[in-house]
């Protein structure tokens, strides 16, 4: 017989990994490409930024406050697209690098051991980087992106009262995060913070530093 107090953990934790699919997946989404100017309108709606999932913090309320300037001060697509490029690409030096090699390797260079770790940690639920062997398989996107999915996956286990796939997806997302995501990102996102030229990445790069300390308090014992 289900009690009352595992019905409440039941439901808590369906909670738990549907805003968090929610988050990663928009985070995600921004860090991988610029949006576009109906995206960008949507993004810095007061009202979807009221119901953004994250729990509230002072990083969060940071991200949410830029977002709005960002409206406020006329920033279209185009600037955010510049904006974009001198964090993550170039052609100068990228400002914030994504890649969790940079950030952690001796050398500070793309495609090294963290790249092809991660790369293993997608292949065990059957993933892969969607340009494999042509962009690393570490950017902070796609690692937000997996981790979405994992949270997805957890809640189609809580569907289907499948206990061993759910013991499988949560220990999967705690390790990840512990290994990777929390290792590297906050660096990644401060950078991001400090060195964009507009108030919607700077606001992206802090309700992601949101986002993340809310995911360790979630998923890490």
């Amino acid at each position: 017989m289900t009690t009352p107090a595992a019905v409440t953990e039941t439901a808590e934790l369906a909670h738990d990994l549907d805003r968090m699919a929610a988050a990663f997946t928009a985070l995600s989404r921004v860090l991988l490409a610029p949006p576009e100017q109906d995206v960008l309108d949507q993004l810095r709606d007061a009202e979807l930024l009221a119901q953004w999932p994250g729990r509230p913090c002072n990083e969060s309320r940071s991200g949410v406050a830029a977002l709005v300037e960002s409206g406020r001060a006329g920033e279209d697509a185009r600037d955010v697209r510049r904006d974009f490029a001198q964090l993550f690409v170039g052609p100068e030096r990228m400002t914030a690098p994504p890649y969790e090699s940079v950030h952690r390797s001796q050398d500070r260079l793309i495609f090294e051991q963290d790249t092809f770790v991660v790369r293993a940690a997608y292949a065990e639920f059957g993933l892969a980087a969607p340009r494999l062997n042509q962009e690393p398989d570490d950017h902070i996107g796609l690692e937000m992106a997996f981790v979405a999915e994992l949270c997805v996956r957890g809640l189609d286990a809580l569907d289907s009262a499948d206990d061993a796939a759910l013991t499988r997806v949560l220990a999967a997302i705690a390790r990840f995060l512990d290994e990777h995501l929390l290792a590297w990102g906050p660096q990644c996102l401060t950078l991001i913070t400090t060195e964009a030229t507009t108030s919607f990445y700077r606001g992206m790069g802090e309700l992601g530093l949101g986002l993340l300390s809310d995911a360790g308090r979630t998923f890490q014992p």
